[in-house]
């Protein structure tokens, strides 16, 4: 018996990259004959009919089966839909069977248990959680199946690859197909082979060429963090991009960096940025004026090639389109585009959500994508042409709570990418008080963050060919991210 596996696909419309990646996946099933695709669930990023709707369409040309998971159910407007078309399934294939099953909410229902507990030694199971992921109760019931019965059972959910043996069972999992979170390679769809000696599968995996990873290679800049030693790192290491920070604790102007700069510039003909200050909003009045000030006068003596520069950092009911800090703010940013040669590239950052923070009226602006384009948008209204872009932070658009699921990396990528013109990249890392930012990358494909659909926007244009800034602490760490990069390019 041989069947294709797709599961965690994530798609949050037919324009994204996770889409593309389905039709590249769909299209080579096609091409290699499978006779039979079962879906492990997670099809959309958050409970998106449309798309679940073009999915189950594009798939008609297939002999297909699904189940649905976590993240299809994540809408409360779409849930009962999802709930009410998704059956699961029991199906037999070369005479061995196939029961697939529904756990959305991490539990085995009740209404599922007497099939699973009627399944004999050489059957299959599929649902969507892994087994440790599902709840106490459902976590003993199947692993007491398991234990008594010799099955084969399959899940997703994981976003990796898993293969262990419970008791007398075989456990697979699957790897993502979801460019944004398939985790130790490139997304893939997994050809299952079973025969009366067990089971074996091969990932045919979409990686990124090579020629892609090398044009984003020589756009690689570094943001720095100590101005003197990460410019030094750049001259030595012939580093195409570098952006001076003028937003740390007590920055001041450095005249003496502009040597360093300079003998930079000669040897590399490089992209110098220069990332501005905070701007914030205490007690009815902006604070951080006369650094501002500062920072655009430095600006124009180093020569920047381009502006990275924060959102104000105010509430979202105070930065009210129109209104009094709205407009106040609005002059500054103003100041600082019009100092700037018209050839000097600016670009908006997104911030995120912190860690005490909820997604309500009560949280800081500029966290998504609508609320950085009508700030763009208000700059370029003034100079009637699209003046200023979009510095997109891919940690900060993944480090963003619950908006994270609304808008993953990949939505940022669609909706943003034809108005960037720099790109901040760094490595997300769980800590004890949620997720920490600006890490190393030492894994490009990694848990938290892959960079594959970063890879695969850029392959399609989707996203602008610009400077891409490793915005990580420390030399060693801009060491290691690059060194890890190369392991792709090997």
């Amino acid at each position: 018996m041989k069947l294709a596996v797709l599961c965690d696909m994530h798609m949050g419309s037919v324009h994204s990259p996770q889409y593309a990646f389905f039709q590249y996946f769909a299209n080579k099933m096609e091409e290699d004959n499978i006779p039979c695709i079962l879906c492990l669930g997670d099809i959309t990023a958050y409970g998106e009919k449309e798309v679940f709707d073009a999915y189950v369409k594009e798939m008609s040309r297939f002999n297909h089966h699904y189940v649905i998971g976590n993240s299809d159910v994540r809408s409360e407007k779409t849930q009962a839909a999802f709930l009410g078309e998704a059956t699961g399934f029991d199906i037999s294939l070369d005479g061995i069977r196939i029961l697939g099953i529904n756990t959305p909410f991490g539990k085995i229902e009740e209404k599922d248990r007497p099939a699973i507990l009627g399944m004999q030694d050489g059957e299959v199971l599929a649902m969507h959680h892994s087994i440790h992921m599902l709840d106490e109760d459902s976590r003993a019931f199947i692993t007491k199946v398991a234990e008594e019965k010799a099955l084969t059972i399959l899940h997703g959910h994981s976003h990796k690859t898993f293969d262990f043996v419970l008791g007398k069972s075989r456990v697979l999992g699957f790897r993502a197909a979801d460019p944004d979170k398939s985790i130790g390679d490139y997304p893939c769809v997994t050809y299952v082979e079973m025969t009366k000696d067990g089971v074996s599968y091969e990932e045919v995996l979409r990686k990124a060429p090579q020629s892609v990873l090398k044009d984003i290679e020589g756009h690689f800049g570094i943001s720095c963090v100590d101005n003197h030693r990460d410019v030094a790192y750049a001259l030595e290491k012939n580093v195409y991009g570098v952006e001076l920070r003028c937003n740390g604790a007590g920055w001041e102007p450095d005249d003496t960096l502009i040597p360093l700069i300079d003998a930079w510039r000669e040897k590399t003909h490089g992209y110098l940025s220069v990332h501005m200050p905070n701007l914030r909003f205490r007690d009815g009045e902006i604070t951080g004026k006369d650094t501002w000030y500062q920072a655009v006068d430095y600006a124009k003596k180093v020569g920047a090639d381009g502006l990275t520069i924060h959102p104000p950092r105010v509430k979202k009911p105070d930065m009210q389109q129109g209104g009094k800090a709205w407009q106040e703010f609005l002059q500054l940013y103003l100041y600082a585009v019009e100092a700037m040669p018209e050839r000097v590239k600016v670009g908006i950052e997104n911030l995120h959500m912190e860690a005490d923070e909820t997604d309500d009226d009560k949280r800081g602006f500029g966290y998504c994508p609508d609320e950085v384009l009508s700030w763009i948008a208000a700059i370029n209204d003034h100079f009637g042409r699209e003046r200023v872009g979009h510095t997109l932070d891919v940690g900060h658009a993944r480090n963003n709570g619950p908006l994270a699921q609304k808008f993953p990396c990949s939505r940022w990528y669609e909706l943003m990418g034809s108005k960037t013109v720099a790109y901040h990249i760094h490595q997300i890392v769980p800590n004890e008080y949620g997720l920490s930012n600006h890490n190393a990358i030492e894994q490009w494909l990694a848990p938290v963050i892959s960079y594959a659909a970063f890879f695969y926007s850029w392959e399609a244009n989707i996203i602008n060919h610009c400077p891409v800034f490793l915005e990580v602490r420390g030399c060693e760490n801009y060491q290691k991210s690059i060194d890890a990069f190369q392991l792709l390019l090997d």
